[in-house]
């Protein structure tokens, strides 16, 4: 054995040794290339692979390759005519090229052996185990000249070690892939973004820079999940984690976060908008329906946002932060974004032990009704009323819906309370009037119950429990369910009212239902949305928005009701432009069962 191959054995020994031990792929790579240079005077290595298509060879170490033939050498495409790389690759076995000026396989790369004086080149195909081609190993000699038995077996050997060395990089990408990321998104997981947001506040404290952290949560995900099941759940997420990544800069780093749950590192922030702008367009992004199995799944995204170093300095608190921010977003209506403020952590933390007691309240029977009368336009107290929910909270007392609302929404809960609302209004109703109370309409405002799937079925089936005659029930429906894709919503209205109850347009004027619309609804009263009464002050008595609702109402045969009088000037000028029943402070709060049964006349 003559000097060269001992230098051989023992080069590859040591690649060997460094692989075994889980050296860094990239050097190990160099390292093959420089020692198989030291046994070929006058030339130079490389190894080029597929990229992701496998449809370009690009070089990934070559040492002492000039950049400028990295350059040209890259994106090549396997072939006959493209180099010795091209044609090993193509036809899976070693090319020796021993003057690239003559040999037909570099006829179309001609110009990069003149170039950069590539007189002759010997490239080996690299496989992995299973014998499929992964790239190539090439020794470039600054001289014409065909390779001897030993250049031969050194380039077959380094071709060898370089296929191990792959096969382990890939092997290890995998495990660190599968340790990393999301399973069904392919974003990062949870415990990947932790390692990342860490690494980026340190790079962020040395050089005094700021970043953002935004924490995304769809709303209303469970319902998607309920009504087209797991698998649609899937493909939504799979969606939304597709359109969050059109809203990321190269440098973001997005991650799912756990369920619904999405975050995003925004690192060298420059200024809020740049913040702003991202969030906007991811609330933008997730508001855009969902096709999945033929049904169009419509969702919405609420984000929260904390800044680093403004709000905090640690990754627990920014994490935290931001979270806090997005409870927040929802409380302010979804669909938006919300920066962390200082107090929020008291107002969120409430927001949870709420969350928990709201569970049990349905069960321990905590949640009342009140009812408040409706009013002729000269004061006198008509027989409708308008059953309002209230949560008697243990400690906390009388609670109102918008104290407790937006959490019902977000436990799941609104179908069990809008059906249990039906139902104790039903039954109190029926007790009045079998104990001779006289009454018209008992009003049940659904209009926050946007979530009610089986509306139709369930009204009918709190009826038929009760046993209260239709006639003496009004479904109060707002007008912004009605706009839009609202026919299987409309068609079960019609069906109710052929049943004889009595359907309200509730909060009407903002929701844009259209004038050809609004003459085939079938409703029994208009009510106007409470925005164009509160705009009647002493200042602004100007009554013409009022006049059109009165006009155009009163052109279909429907009477009208004002909501939230609380002024006698507002009572005149909705009695002088020809409302027909009034609802407000100034003539009542919402009363309690005995105080209501004051007021109610007997047969």
């Amino acid at each position: 054995m003559d000097n060269r191959e001992d230098q051989l054995l023992l080069s590859q020994k040591k690649i060997l040794e460094r692989v075994a031990l889980g050296g860094g792929f990239q050097e190990t790579l160099d390292e093959l290339c420089v020692a198989s240079e030291l046994l070929v005077s006058e030339s130079v290595c490389s190894v080029m692979v597929f990229d992701a298509s496998r449809q370009h060879l690009n070089v990934i170490s070559g040492p002492n390759l000039p950049s400028a033939v990295v350059d040209r050498l890259n994106c090549t495409v396997p072939g006959e005519r493209s180099g010795s790389c091209a044609l090993a690759v193509f036809q899976n076995a070693p090319v020796y090229v021993s003057n690239t000026l003559e040999d037909e396989c570099w006829s179309d790369v001609r110009q990069l052996a003149l170039d950069f004086s590539i007189s002759a080149c010997w490239s080996h195909p690299i496989t992995n185990t299973e014998g499929e081609v992964v790239g190539s190993f090439a020794i470039s000699s600054f001289e014409v000249r065909e390779p001897s038995y030993f250049q031969q077996q050194l380039l077959t050997e380094s071709a060898n070690i370089a296929g191990i060395i792959l096969e382990r990089r890939d092997r290890e990408k995998d495990l660190w892939d599968k340790a990393h990321q999301d399973k069904l998104t392919g974003l990062c997981n949870r415990p990947m973004f932790d390692m990342t947001l860490n690494h980026a506040i340190s790079s962020a404290r040395r050089h005094q820079a700021q970043l953002a952290v935004l924490f995304v949560d769809l709303d209303n995900f469970k319902v998607i999940n309920d009504t087209y099941g797991h698998k649609a759940g899937d493909d939504v997420l799979r969606e939304i984690a597709s359109r969050l990544k059109r809203c990321q800069r190269s440098s973001d780093t997005l991650a799912r976060y756990g369920g619904d749950e999405f975050t995003l590192l925004l690192e060298n922030i420059d200024d809020l908008n740049s913040v702003t702008q991202v969030a906007q367009r991811i609330i933008d992004e997730c508001a855009i329906p969902i096709i999945t199995d033929g049904y169009s799944a419509g969702v919405s995204a609420s984000v929260g946002i904390s800044l680093f170093p403004n709000d905090a300095l640690e990754l627990r608190e920014l994490l935290s932060f931001a979270d806090r921010a997005m409870y927040k977003a929802k409380s302010k209506g979804r669909n938006g974004f919300y920066f962390y403020e200082e107090g929020l952590t008291r107002v969120v933390e409430a927001k949870k032990r709420l969350s928990i007691e709201l569970r049990s309240a349905l069960k321990n029977n905590e949640f009342v009704l009140f009812y408040q009368p409706l009013f002729h336009t000269d004061g006198s107290m008509s027989r409708s009323l308008e059953a309002l929910v209230r949560w008697n909270h243990p400690t906390r007392g009388l609670l109102t819906t918008g104290d407790f609302l937006p959490m019902v929404e977000e436990e799941g809960l609104m179908d069990e309370l809008s059906e249990w609302v039906l139902q104790a209004a039903c039954v109190q109703a029926k007790s009045w009037l079998d104990r001779g109370f006289l009454l018209d309409k008992m009003a049940i405002n659904f209009s926050l119950y946007t979530e009610q799937r089986d509306f139709y079925e369930m009204v009918g089936r709190v009826l038929d429990k009760t046993q209260l005659p239709p006639s003496y029930l009004e479904l109060d429906i707002a007008e912004s369910l009605l706009a839009g894709d609202s026919g299987e919503l409309i068609d079960e209205l019609e069906e109710l009212r052929k049943r004889g109850i009595g359907v309200a347009l509730d909060n009407f004027g903002t929701g844009g239902v259209s004038l050809a619309l609004l003459a085939r609804l079938p409703i029994d009263l208009v009510k106007m949305d409470r925005d164009f009464v509160d705009n009647l002050t002493v200042d602004n008595d100007d009554p013409r928005l009022i006049k059109a609702i009165v006009a155009m109402a009163s052109s279909l045969g429907v009477p009208v009701l004002a909501k939230r009088i609380e002024s006698e000037l507002q009572r005149e000028i909705l009695a002088r432009e020809g409302c027909d029943l009034l609802q407000g402070y100034l003539f009542s709060a919402p009363l309690a069962v005995a105080e209501i049964e004051k007021r109610l006349q007997r047969r």
